[in-house]
């Protein structure tokens, strides 16, 4: 199902899931809890479930709770509007189709909404900005013509969500569908951050299209455990007994509600009691209203890996897998061989001490290709690294981990 998830992601795991699969299976078994606390895109999280596993996902970001609810918490394509189930692949070809088509007349005109084309449109009323630089222009995420039709489809959602036509299932598979279409028509490189000044990136000017979901987006163990855009740190404490903690957490400065605001306002738009009021409210060039956002203790330096310990400890799980990318980060802001290496070794030194058994840190190296936004640019190679430990319990002298044991290579 990876082809419906949002790819234009920081950090985004895909290309990795084949070794983190891997790996997992040296740990854990078909069947088993493994949680995924920083999920994002969930990338790691729908392999795991391709694999056989159970998943508990969670992530800072609305719209990566959206995904998992929509795709996770069934295992086949949910019915809609009482159709019959050999007709559900025809209604939500139907209902997909309607999300964008002009509105019919019975469809109430106090709901038609336009605030994507206000805000986010060069042509939009409400489009105009100054930075904090003193630079104005207007905010240009999407053509005029796109601007029309996600307000279309987000209006549709959020009128049927509330008036008790959709449950929430429906809703989060139509924001997702929605959000998956639209990542390929905005004009950004990479993010919501900002958008180009200078140019237009060429895939904005293709018309929206969104795909209908497949029966094989549900493929996959039920998924009970989801974090509503919780705080990891505070979610860890709900996640029953797993057998591995997955770990991408954020190795620099970057605040990612920030970076991917707008999917978030897609997810979370049929809940917002007062649009008006709501995007009253919103700042800088971008166009987010910082009411939203989250400051995360693994943003800072000096927190993160005292917040890294506390989260492990908060988990009640036997073996912690972590991806750890050496580019830029924390310890390695300005390019030199030593900024390159020392958060690998503050990381292996983490490894090595009390938190986990003592002699059964590994460390695998997996040299994948970065992720480049602009047309064009080569991809660099970069290093990857996956850290995997066995977590020390309280109770280990009686608790043998039910005989499970992990059979790779060892390093003190």
């Amino acid at each position: 199902m990876q082809d419906i998830l949002i790819q234009r992601y920081l950090g985004n795991k895909s290309v990795l899931t084949s070794e983190i699969i891997d790996l997992v299976n040296d740990l854990a078994s078909p069947g088993d809890l493994i949680f995924d606390a920083f999920s994002g895109s969930l990338a790691v999280s729908a392999a795991l479930r391709a694999a056989g596993f159970r998943v508990a996902c969670n992530d800072i970001n609305h719209f990566s709770w959206s995904f998992a609810r929509a795709f996770f918490t069934s295992s086949d394509l949910p019915l809609i509007d009482g159709v019959l189930p050999n007709q559900t692949s025809a209604a939500w070809d139907a209902l997909i189709e309607e999300l964008t088509s002009p509105y019919e007349a019975t469809f109430p005109i106090d709901a038609r909404r336009t605030d994507i084309f206000d805000h986010y449109c060069e042509e939009g009323e409400r489009s105009s900005f100054v930075s904090k630089r003193g630079s104005e222009g207007r905010r240009r995420f999407f053509s005029a013509e796109n601007g029309v039709l996600i307000d279309r489809a987000l209006s549709r959602i959020r009128y049927y969500s509330l008036s008790g036509r959709f449950d929430e299932q429906v809703r989060c598979i139509l924001t997702a569908c929605l959000s998956n279409a639209v990542e390929k028509i905005s004009n950004t490189q990479g993010t919501f951050h900002d958008f180009p000044r200078d140019f237009v990136d060429q895939r904005s000017l293709k018309r929206l299209r969104i795909r209908p979901p497949e029966v094989d987006y549900f493929k996959g163990p039920i998924c009970e455990h989801i974090g509503r855009a919780e705080d990891s740190l505070e979610f860890a404490r709900s996640v029953p007994r797993h057998r591995v903690l997955y770990l991408d957490p954020p190795y620099n400065f970057r605040q990612y509600t920030s970076y991917y605001f707008m999917l978030n306002l897609f997810s979370r738009y049929p809940e917002i009691q007062d649009l008006d009021e709501f995007f009253r409210k919103i700042e800088f060039v971008r166009g987010q209203n910082m009411e939203d956002d989250f400051k995360s203790t693994f943003c800072v330096k000096d927190k993160f890996i005292p917040s890294l310990k506390s989260l492990i400890e908060r988990s009640d799980c036997e073996y912690v897998v972590m991806s750890y990318f050496d580019g830029r980060n924390h310890w390695g802001q300005f390019k030199s061989e030593e900024a390159d290496t020392v958060g690998k070794r503050l990381l292996e030194e983490f490894f090595c001490g009390d938190t986990f058994v003592s002699g059964s840190f590994n460390c695998v190296p997996v040299t994948r290709t970065n992720y480049q936004s602009y047309g064009g640019y080569t991809a660099k190679a970069v290093q990857e690294f996956l850290f995997v430990a066995r977590k020390a319990m309280r109770s280990e002298v009686s608790n043998n981990l039910r005989g499970h044991r992990w059979t790779g290579l060892n390093v003190a």
